[in-house]
């Protein structure tokens, strides 16, 4: 890997704040952002906000909600020197965002719905964000569950709620110790909810995997969740995978690998197929995809090599088969 920050990752995961752009080197490319991504007015923050630091997209399966987390600290210098320079507080503060001295502990997870022309309406807190960092959020049931990584403190844990009537959200529920193992040394991050809420999908480094961090998985029965599987070859290998993301309505499976996005065609939540590694023209390593349900739209981050920092981009399918030219979202 061309590019890595060792002992401040494992510092930063180990607090709950899933940046993907520290699993993976990212260096972006062209970035021109085309008109039905970008926001609906110059005055309003846009979400890949001038300071500050983006990250860990996921879109809607309809494509009306983009969610991601937020600070105002940027992490590119920290990320840099591997950990000798703290992160720079430069960017903006977003309405509802909660503050701290730590920049470990300043994240929160917005979301951006989409106007009615294709653009952006200014992204608002999600309003279930805790005391401590926030990240790497999903939503199933048209946004009313959400599943994401939350941090106390000390340690992370994946954690899930549910919306009440009012539109305001029920507290956040651990899905136990056998999906947030606190062993010494181990990680859990990145969750993936499936859309029935039966499948829980994240990564982890726990013992009886196949490299440093591999993707698990777990079933939900009668309200108890089995004890995590190793989802196996070839998926998994010996290097780090993470990031899975996975939909019915989707005839394939991504994830990441060091440096770069994985797919293959699968049968169900399995391959079925050998796996690739995609190319996105404009993003030369992409992280955390998600895709739309109709399967035209990939959303993910990149890093931008000049500063180091993270731009949130999506990419549309080609009538080939093969992912258009990198666009930022706004």
């Amino acid at each position: 890997m061309p590019f890595e920050a060792p002992n401040p990752l494992a510092r930063l995961r180990a607090l709950g704040i899933c940046l993907v752009s520290l699993a993976l080197p990212l260096f972006l490319g062209s970035c021109k952002g085309g008109a039905s991504g970008s926001s609906s007015s110059s005055a309003q923050m846009p979400i890949n906000a001038a300071g500050g630091w983006s990250d860990s997209p996921f879109i809607s399966g309809d494509g009306q909600r983009l969610y991601f987390m937020y600070s105002r600290y940027d992490f590119a210098p920290w990320v840099i020197s591997g950990g000798v320079q703290p992160p720079v507080l430069s960017g903006p503060d977003r309405a509802g965002l909660h503050h701290s001295t730590n920049p470990f502990d300043e994240f929160d997870i917005y979301v951006a719905t989409r106007n009615p022309d294709g653009t952006w309406a200014e992204a608002v807190n999600l309003g279930l964000n805790g005391a401590y960092a926030d990240s790497g959020g999903m939503e199933t049931n048209g946004g009313n569950t959400f599943v994401w990584l939350q941090a106390n403190g000390t340690a992370s844990n994946i954690v899930m709620a549910n919306r009440n009537p009012d539109g305001t959200w029920a507290p956040a529920v651990d899905p136990g110790p056998g999906i947030n193992d606190h062993s010494a040394g181990v990680l859990q991050d990145n969750p993936h909810l499936s859309a029935d809420g039966k499948t829980l999908w994240f990564t982890s480094n726990r013992p009886m995997g196949l490299g440093g961090r591999d993707i698990w998985s777990s079933s939900n029965s009668n309200g108890s969740w089995s004890a995590p599987a190793n989802v196996g070859a070839p998926v998994n290998t010996a290097a780090d995978d993470d990031q899975f993301w996975f939909s019915a309505a989707s005839p394939d499976l991504y994830w990441n690998r060091p440096g770069e996005i994985m797919r293959c065609a699968s049968t169900g939540s399995t391959c079925s197929g050998t796996p690739e590694a995609l190319t996105i023209p404009g993003c030369k390593f992409p992280a955390k995809p998600s895709i739309t349900d109709d399967g035209l739209r990939m959303y993910f981050a990149c890093r931008v090599p000049e500063t180091g920092g993270i731009k949130i981009m999506y990419s549309i399918k080609q009538d080939s088969g093969s992912w258009g030219v990198a666009a930022l979202v706004d």
